[in-house]
This record gives C-alpha cells, sequence and structure tokens, in this order.
C-alpha cells in the first residue's frame, strides 16, 4: 500500500499521521509493531502487532488488531478512542 493511502490526520491535532513499523527481537519470539504517530503532538494509533515464535519445529504467528485503542506516548497513559 502506497505511503499516501496510509496516511490519516490525527485525532487530536489534524496534522498527517505516518505509519511506522517497529520491531522487537525477543528469546524465541519477534513481535512486529504496525502504528501511526502523529509528528507533531506524537499521538500514536496502534494498527496491529503480528508475534512469530517457534515451538519445536513449527512457526507460530498470532496477529491482532488495535485499531480502536490508542496511546498517548507524550503525556504517558493509555486513551482509548
Amino acid at each position: 500500500m502506497p505511503a499516501e493511502e496510509r496516511r490519516m490526520p490525527c485525532p487530536r491535532c489534524g496534522t498527517p499521521m505516518e505509519y511506522w513499523v517497529e520491531i522487537e527481537l525477543g528469546d524465541g519470539y519477534k513481535k512486529i509493531k504496525y502504528y501511526y504517530k502523529c509528528p507533531r503532538c506524537g499521538y500514536r494509533l496502534q494498527d496491529e502487532i503480528i508475534v512469530v515464535r517457534r515451538n519445536g519445529s513449527n512457526i507460530i504467528v498470532e496477529r491482532e488488531e488495535y485499531r480502536r485503542r490508542s496511546i498517548a506516548t507524550r503525556v504517558g497513559r493509555r486513551v482509548h478512542s
């Protein structure tokens, strides 16, 4: 999906939000976080999280969608939209 299609206005300040991908490597797992972030006020809206882990010879993929839940990272508190 082109970057222009992923932009949406920040619910706080109206600035176009940027789409980010963050990868966290842990002991036996990989967590991939997709979220929107406002470059102006820091508001963050989680899109989805994918966790990939091994279980013996199997690979387990877990997917969670968070479009309705948001995190206000600047003030350090959760905000539900």
